[in-house]
């Protein structure tokens, strides 16, 4: 995929540190001041509060009921002053690490010509909440 410098635009307060803690990224004040740098040049960063709310039910989503190969696909509306934001969340494969159930995830995000997309690996916490960290190659 072509990569266009995103827009730059402004993180509202505290929304990295929400959508790290929605997707199970929560990290500590030094690493958090780092995420909130790295995001505000991403379309995840660029995110509203109830966007960023949006996409994390999306992924949580597509980590809980989604056959792997199986794309959960998610959207925002248009505004008069920003486009819409496309996504497409899909579960590449599971497996069980450390006695965690365990999802590898891509996401591919668009919006007007920017495009990005990551990949990462999600385990179901006791608690039923989904955290992203390392997991072991086979």
């Amino acid at each position: 995929m072509p990569h266009a410098a995103p827009a730059r635009l402004p993180l509202p307060p505290g929304l990295a540190t929400a959508l790290a803690f929605a997707l199970g990224l929560g990290a500590p004040a030094p690493a958090r001041a780092y995420v909130d740098h790295y995001l505000t040049s991403t379309i995840v960063g660029t995110m509203t509060q109830s966007e960023a709310r949006a996409f994390a039910s999306a992924v949580n989503r597509a980590l809980t009921t989604t056959e792997d190969g199986t794309a959960v696909s998610w959207r925002t509306q248009a505004t008069p002053r920003r486009p819409a934001t496309y996504a497409r969340i899909t579960p590449l494969q599971s497996k069980t690490d450390r006695g965690q159930p365990c999802r590898q995830i891509r996401s591919e995000l668009m919006r007007s010509s920017n495009e990005e997309s990551w990949t990462g690996w999600f385990c179901k916490q006791p608690d039923g909440r989904w955290r992203a960290r390392a997991v072991e190659e086979e």
